[in-house]
């Protein structure tokens, strides 16, 4: 499928690609949006997760708040460790 796109991307117009290429970006934000809100209501306080980063590989963290696009957790190990972190970081 993606080599017919990419056969009649080259037959289309300037303003046609850039209407294409418009099209294309809102429906990843729209996806993007649609994970972080079902990824944001399997979340709740209490629960341990992990952060999506190498400098905290491994480490685990407890949630203290669920905001609506990031969440206030801490260091299982370390009380001092507080983080406000973007949902999409997260690893239940």
């Amino acid at each position: 499928m993606l080599e017919k796109i990419q056969k009649m991307l080259g037959q289309l117009s300037s303003e046609e690609l850039r209407t294409l290429n418009s099209m294309v970006v809102a429906t990843l934000k729209a996806n993007s949006k649609i994970e972080s809100i079902r990824k944001g209501g399997s979340l709740h306080e209490g629960q341990e997760v992990e952060i999506n980063q190498v400098k905290h590989k491994g480490q685990k963290f407890i949630i203290k708040k669920v905001n609506r696009t990031r969440c206030k957790i801490q260091a299982k190990d370390n009380i001092s460790e507080i983080y406000n972190c973007p949902i999409s970081m997260l690893i239940a």
